[in-house]
């Protein structure tokens, strides 16, 4: 299922579980980031009396007309005028001009203000003396009652999310205190045998880094963590934990990360198949495809896998809405549209979703991608804000829209390259040979025997050769099982290798064997094919040995790079060579848009 069926029926499993949650009552100077559980309706006006907008003269209406005034007692702000002016502005004088402070409350005979700047002399002189003043018509720059808000009017509606202003607003009316939606209440367990405790490093053993990245987006996502925990390896040390985190904390929901994948000890996969109400597969995203769900008791889990960038991307893309469509409460999810400045190209059958930038160019929204797929490859997510969705066997190029799926602590000062450029970074984790040449290459070599070392592959070296001659940048060939040929495409054009390289050369898995399977792999991902390519390798073949009659090979444009697949035989990769060597530099050429001599 994809990604957002997979978040409503995670949405749905909470609904059925938890429900609606009571409203809490919460401290005004803690409620900002929560969201309001009712309505949200003024006691008092605002403001609750007629007060003046300005340090000035406040005059009467014999007065409007400018004039000579003998200036009486202030009236600052916080001030009753009635106990400066006990008989009133005219009892004191009916050519009294009184100087009133911003905020003031306005004396009973007082109809406009004079700001002091416009006075003669602009200041504010003695009692008793005398400042000229000019005309100025009825109700200038005085704050009426209510004008801001009157008794009994709807200030934010229920579902409001609070923050400094609403907070102001409601101090404004006297309220100390907010009704708000509660939050789940959430655990958060993590780990296996592979974890090493305290902080000193352990051979074969790593540090926990998912209850912190869960934590964090929890913090930054209005979610409410109650308690964490870790696990080992063994199904009933797990299930204690969560008998313990229950009986100790009582959660709502119970989040796990790790152990929901095929292996041997996947403590959080054995635990929910023996549930009576659990889901656990794979969905169509990656990084995060492994996924799980189950009632314990009555306590929902949520089970997303343990890489870390799996667990950021499982809990951006599926947690959090699904926590949002149930209870309202947190920060809503938000997702835009951009400009990206690299071209992208999607995998078979999932959506990828890849770590990115998202800032401001020129006026330009900007995606731009960050660091290779991997989802071990946590540091390159370091100041990463958002995730861009790129479906299934997309082509995206420079300029073109993207959805770019935002955290809540999103910043748009992030500094992003313009559109076109920028292109993502290779992984430190793959070792790879760079040569000063422009041009680069890569070798796959599909053959199940080669990979569990059987007999060693030669084809692959000698294709390397090949194209060094030719001044390819080429790393070794990659060895693969046919069974693993697709999913060493989708690393591949997802990036965790690196650029997309100009050329592309497959060898084996061309036959008619069951486990054949590379042309099948490989057609997925062609823009153009180029039959008569292939051909010309045939025809070449054929002149050696029948036999080359049986390889179903294409040839054809991914994007903007030359792929061919050659059969696995050292015989087939010659002829392959033999062909190509004539060819290869003038279809980059091509492809490039350069002029070529032929």
């Amino acid at each position: 299922m994809s990604s957002e069926i997979y978040a409503t029926t995670l949405a749905r499993l909470l609904d059925d579980t938890i429900g609606v949650l009571p409203a809490v009552t919460l401290p005004a100077s803690e409620a900002v980031g929560w969201r309001l559980a009712s309505d949200l309706v003024t006691q008092h006006p605002s403001p609750s009396f007629d007060n003046s907008q300005m340090d000035g003269y406040g005059i009467g209406y014999a007065n409007l007309a400018g004039g000579r005034f003998r200036v009486g007692p202030d009236v600052p702000a916080g001030t009753e005028p009635t106990e400066v002016y006990h008989y009133g502005v005219n009892g004191y004088g009916h050519d009294t001009a009184v100087p009133i402070m911003t905020g003031a409350k306005i004396p009973d005979d007082v109809v406009a203000i004079v700001p002091v700047e416009e006075a003669d002399p602009a200041k504010f002189v003695e009692m008793g003396d005398y400042v000229q003043l000019p005309p100025v018509e009825v109700g200038r720059f005085i704050r009426k009652t209510g004008c801001d808000m009157k008794a009994g009017v709807l200030v934010a509606p229920e579902g409001t999310g609070i923050d400094a202003a609403l907070v102001a607003t409601a101090a404004s009316q006297g309220m100390t205190q907010f009704h708000v939606r509660a939050r789940p209440r959430i655990a958060v367990i993590a780990g296996g045998d592979e974890i090493v405790e305290g902080n000193r490093p352990v051979a074969a053993k790593v540090f926990d880094a998912n209850t912190p990245l869960v934590l964090g987006l929890a913090r930054t996502h209005g979610l409410q963590i109650v308690a964490t925990g870790t696990t080992t390896d063994d199904v009933n040390d797990f299930r204690n934990v969560v008998d313990q985190i229950i009986r100790d904390h009582k959660p709502d929901l119970i989040i796990t990360s790790g152990g929901i994948s095929e292996g041997k000890y996947e403590v959080v996969r054995q635990l929910l198949q023996r549930l009576d109400t659990a889901w656990v597969g794979s969905i169509e995203q990656q990084p995060g495809g492994p996924q799980g769900y189950g009632i314990y008791g009555s306590t929902p889990i949520v089970a997303v896998p343990g890489n870390p960038v799996s667990t950021m991307v499982s809990m951006r893309t599926l947690v959090l809405p699904a926590l949002w469509q149930t209870f309202k409460s947190g920060y809503q999810p938000v997702s835009i549209q951009a400009r990206i400045n690299g071209a992208v190209t999607g995998i078979r059958g999932k959506t990828q979703y890849r770590r990115a930038v998202v800032g401001f160019h020129d006026g330009q929204l900007i995606a731009q991608i960050q660091g290779a797929a991997g989802s071990h490859l946590l540091a390159q997510a370091v100041g990463a804000n958002a995730l861009v969705e790129i479906p299934p066997l997309a082509r995206i190029q420079p300029g073109e829209a993207i959805t770019a799926h935002l955290f809540a602590d999103t910043r748009w000062d992030a500094k992003v390259d313009p559109t076109p450029g920028g292109t993502p970074s290779q992984s430190p984790c793959y070792e790879t040979e760079r040569r000063s040449a422009e041009k680069s290459a890569m070798v796959i070599v599909a053959s199940t025997r080669a990979a569990a070392g059987v007999y060693s592959d030669d084809a692959g070296p000698h294709l390397v050769e090949w194209l060094h001659s030719k001044n390819y940048a080429t790393p070794q060939a990659l060895v693969v099982a046919d069974h693993d040929l697709e999913a060493t495409m989708e690393r591949l054009v997802a990036g965790e290798y690196g650029p997309l390289p100009d050329v592309l050369i497959t060898s084996g898995g061309t036959g008619v064997s069951p486990t054949d399977q590379t042309v099948e792999v490989i057609g997925e991902y062609l823009d153009q094919d180029m039959p008569n390519v292939m051909t010309s390798v045939l025809l070449e073949g054929i002149k050696n040995t029948p036999h080359a009659a049986l390889s179903r090979g294409i040839a054809g444009i991914m994007g903007e790079t030359f792929v061919a697949t050659l059969p696995g035989s050292t015989g087939g990769v010659a002829d392959g060579i033999a062909v190509l060597d004539e060819l290869i530099d003038h279809i980059v050429d091509q492809v490039r848009g350069k002029d070529h001599k032929h």
